[in-house]
């Protein structure tokens, strides 16, 4: 803390947020733990920090790190140098309320927050929780072999303590915030070759270490389920440190469960339920799919400059409007690699106001941009990568991991040849590597994923017949670009190539590109169907699309 230890006096009324008794007296300076508040007064310079206040700001409210050497936790059998680490502060006061302060860090390695542990069992929080990484996360680089996360900090520098203080050892606060913390390091802890769980021999954290487990591939996470002791500090508190390492090394692979006997499934079938859908944005591609399910690959396949990425936003805005899914808080994730971050959203937002507005001409106020976004975009079920040009296959599987580790229940892919014209090798391998491995997430993360694919001149996926094999439904968008009728070529025709949930094949949609809304109206009118499949022109006739 850059200090002596201060000595407790009593509990006192705060005059900040009127706690009763959460203000803390020291000799030399005052702080209030309750949740929220955060006063701090320094008496040697009669300095208050309040979290109410906007300067100081509150970050300057924290307990600081420790610039003397630390005592070792002897209740405990942590030593010095495992103190020291971790950079926890020791009260070795009897009289002082706080045990110990185990500080929290952000992304950008600034101390950003502390968890108090009090005399006994009781923790208070200090600084923000919501930027801070998991314990322990700053000390060790990325991309190492191997990393261990227990649930508890004093387990965490007992695991790192008893491993011989060389392997990275993170930890989370409790069973119960464990998947949100790892999803919000998910970056982190998936750089890593292997992950080892090390939560309490408990039903919560048994539970959590599987819900933590499912986030990263197969193969990739053990689960060290303790035998002799609940958690890892107990272990060293009872001196058996080589029993500790015997099982961390021990620690299966976690595989999810999936074989089954057919005695066993009466259930899952009496039980079944319909597979929700969720309606595409068009009532001839509803008729042929029934809709859009989850644990389904979606492949659309076009040739350039038909206006895919047109349909693609059409479908994606109708995900985020859906009102199911809406109320349930469901998102949609973006992995749109031919377009910037701000293509993307003014897209969404032209659809929702039926105005262009990627075109210069396209009058629109601030107030009217910002009514679009607040609808559409400004909400935490929009998941966007803004990525800087990586397109390898092992960052867009963890992008799609972490997207639905998010929420994210419907991703959009666009395009699959692009990832693979960026690789060297075989790019049919890639395709059916890509492919397969998309397909597996989707049954693994229950998520409908939709990719894009392009097809060469002779009406092919350009590469490999792989991602048509594996996907549940393939639409083919076609478009006569150079058709002189003004209609016929706004006109795009989506067909069923491959329809495994129901077998329904062959032209499931006409959409006409209305150039002063920018959108795709479906023809439902079958006149107007059948003068443009017969090639009839329409030039200087009435007609209408309807929406």
């Amino acid at each position: 803390m850059g200090r002596r230890l201060s000595k407790f006096i009593r509990h006192d009324h705060c005059p900040e947020c009127g706690s009763h008794d959460n203000l803390a007296v020291y000799d030399d300076h005052e702080y209030c733990f309750s949740e929220g508040c955060g006063r701090y007064v320094n008496y040697e310079r009669n300095n208050t920090i309040s979290n109410e206040s906007e300067s100081p700001k509150p970050k300057k409210s924290l307990y600081s790190l420790p610039t003397t050497t630390q005592p070792s936790i002897r209740h405990r059998n942590l030593d010095a140098s495992t103190v020291q680490k971790y950079k926890v502060t020791v009260f070795d006061d009897p009289d002082s309320e706080v045990e110990v302060i185990f500080p929290r860090f952000d992304n950008e390695g600034q101390h950003s927050a502390n968890q108090i542990r009090m005399r006994g069992k009781e923790f208070r929080f200090q600084g923000d929780s919501a930027s801070s990484t998991l314990f322990g996360q700053n000390y060790f680089p990325a991309g190492g072999r191997s990393i261990t996360i227990t649930e508890g900090y004093y387990d965490t520098m007992a695991a790192f303590q008893m491993t011989g203080s060389r392997y990275p050892n993170v930890g989370v606060m409790s069973a119960s915030t464990a998947k949100k913390e790892v999803v919000n390091s998910f970056e982190y802890l998936n750089s890593f070759d292997e992950i080892v769980i090390n939560f309490d021999n408990d039903e919560p954290g048994q539970k959590a270490a599987k819900e933590c487990a499912i986030l990263f591939d197969p193969g990739k996470v053990k689960i060290l389920c303790l035998q002799k002791h609940k958690d890892a500090n107990d272990y060293l508190m009872n001196g058996h440190d080589k029993d500790y390492i015997n099982e961390w090394f021990r620690a299966p692979a976690y595989m999810p469960d999936g074989l089954l006997l057919g005695t066993e499934m009466w259930d899952t079938i009496e039980n079944h339920k319909t597979p929700k859908s969720i309606p595409y944005p068009w009532q001839g591609l509803n008729d042929k799919t029934y809709g859009i399910r989850r644990s389904e690959l979606v492949l659309i396949t076009a040739d350039t400059g038909v206006g895919k990425t047109s349909i693609c936003k059409e479908i994606e805005y109708n995900l985020l409007m859906n009102p199911e899914l809406v109320e349930e808080g469901v998102g949609v994730g973006f992995l749109h690699f031919e377009e910037p971050k701000y293509d993307t959203a003014i897209g969404l937002m032209s659809i929702h106001k039926n105005k262009p507005y990627h075109l210069p001409d396209t009058e629109r106020t601030i107030e009217e941009l910002r009514e679009a976004y607040d609808a559409v975009i400004n909400t935490p079920r929009v998941v966007i990568w803004d990525h800087f040009g990586s397109n390898d296959i092992g960052v867009v599987l963890a992008k799609i991991r972490h997207m639905a580790a998010l929420g994210c229940r419907y991703i959009m892919v666009d395009h699959l040849s692009i990832i693979v014209s960026d690789q060297s090798g075989d790019e049919r391998k890639q395709l059916d590597e890509i492919s397969t491995k998309i397909k597996t997430l989707t049954m693994n993360l229950d998520i409908a994923v939709f990719c894009v694919i392009h097809i060469n001149r002779q009406g092919q996926v350009r590469g490999s017949a792989g991602p048509e094999q594996v996907a549940n439904i393939v639409m083919r968008l076609e478009r006569d670009k150079k058709d002189p009728d003004d209609w016929r070529r706004n006109v795009t025709r989506i067909t069923i190539e491959k329809n495994r949930f129901c077998g329904r094949t062959g032209p499931a949609a006409y959409l006409y590109y209305n150039e002063m809304t920018g959108r795709l109206d479906e023809i439902l009118d079958p006149d107007l169907i059948r003068q443009y499949e017969q090639g009839g022109s329409l030039a200087g006739h009435e007609f209408e699309a309807y929406g």
